[in-house]
């Protein structure tokens, strides 16, 4: 018997990771996050080449990732609809197994299964 201060069953629902921001869980905020800041390089050199202000990097990189957080969380919803908590980091390791990297990490088989029997079975109740 347990102890009189545990808790002897700890529901799984208690083990998911916690809704943070618009519906993501705080490691998609992240990757969402680092995908926008990313996506604002090529803008902020093309800003701190234009106005000469090394600033502009950071700002337009902070810019972007913000931005990617707030209308990414809509689009995450959009893809996660109906799907298991771990379909995006699936996801992400198929596309990096397709394009040659941790291609051994993942199984990769493209085959149609079937289920036959080898031989007819009967009960003998006609249904």
């Amino acid at each position: 018997m347990a102890e009189p201060h545990t808790i002897a069953f700890v529901p799984t629902r208690l083990n998911k990771a916690p809704i943070v921001f618009r519906g993501m869980t705080g490691r998609e905020v992240g990757l969402v996050s680092i995908g926008g800041l990313l996506a604002g390089i090529p803008l902020g050199l093309i800003g701190w080449w234009t106005i000469g202000m090394i600033a502009m990097l950071p700002t337009v990189m902070f810019g972007f990732s913000g931005i990617a957080v707030w209308f990414g969380g809509a689009m995450m919803r959009r893809l996660r609809r109906g799907r298991p908590e771990s379909w995006l980091y699936r996801r992400l390791q198929w596309i990096a197994a397709q394009r040659g990297f941790n291609s051994a990490g993942l199984i990769i088989r493209t085959a149609t299964y079937r289920a036959r029997r080898d031989r007819s079975f009967h009960t003998g109740d006609p249904l």
